[in-house]
């Protein structure tokens, strides 16, 4: 019996900066946080991606586009205090 295992490795750099506050308790330490790189989508294709959240000066970023085709998914700019009710931060449904 023979298994041959066959993987392709794209190699890619992400980069994740962070700037603290050693001030604030551990919830509300981080201000500023940059993600420029690669990212799986809920699909599991790789997207290349770029955001910043600047709890300080109120923004958020987000840049998402197919590396292979250069098709921009979601391009976001505004104000943080207004992206509210995403991700983790959804409203539960309720069953009815």
């Amino acid at each position: 019996m023979t298994f041959e295992v066959t993987e392709t490795f794209l190699p890619h750099n992400t980069t994740v900066i962070k700037q603290k506050d050693p001030n604030r308790n551990s919830k509300k330490r981080v201000r500023r946080e940059h993600f420029n790189g690669m990212q799986a989508n809920s699909q599991g294709l790789l997207m290349r991606k770029e955001r910043l959240i600047d709890k300080d000066s109120d923004v958020y970023y987000e840049f998402v586009a197919d590396p292979n085709t250069g098709e921009v998914l979601r391009k976001e700019h505004g104000r943080l205090s207004d992206h509210q009710g995403y991700g983790s931060a959804k409203q539960k449904k309720t069953d009815t």
